[in-house]
């Protein structure tokens, strides 16, 4: 008697996105992150689990509502803070611009997002004020998307 084994069928690279493939790519970014900061410059003055809230700051401003992502931007500016002895000032309040649509608001939103990027992937010492401006400035493209969402539509 001879029996056969059922093999269940390799997943496509390119087949639909489902729930384990959008796990592997989560797991996938996060290595790739963890590989980004470990070849970050010995001489950088951001420590290390700074660069781990920014990470998850930039990652809730890509997939969470904009509201709740300032919140995670919030957090990074604050660990920010406490590493550097409070040095920068905080940005509760400032000058926002707020974009008149929805479109610009995005595109504001991305720009701040590929530059905070930009110094999480970068392997060159950052600043400090550097990180501190870039994330600001994420801070308040939330903001703005945030104040679009919410805007009435003008009849």
């Amino acid at each position: 008697m001879s029996s056969t084994v059922r093999k269940s069928p390799t997943p496509s690279l390119y087949a639909t996105p489902d729930v384990d493939s959008d796990e592997l790519a989560g797991r996938l970014a996060e290595h790739l992150v963890a590989v980004a900061l470990v070849r970050k410059a010995p001489d950088d003055p951001v420590p290390f689990s700074v660069w781990w809230r920014v990470t998850d700051a930039l990652r809730a401003s890509t997939e969470q509502p904009p509201t709740a992502a300032v919140e995670a931007v919030d957090v990074a500016l604050a660990v920010l803070q406490g590493a550097i002895d409070g040095i920068l000032l905080t940005p509760t309040d400032g000058v926002a611009v707020t974009p008149t649509d929805a479109s610009a608001a995005g595109r504001a939103l991305r720009h701040a997002q590929v530059l905070v990027a930009r110094l999480v992937l970068g392997a060159a010492a950052t600043s400090p004020t550097l990180l501190h401006v870039r994330l600001v400035r994420l801070r308040r493209a939330l903001l703005a998307a945030a104040a679009v969402e919410t805007r009435e539509p003008v009849v």
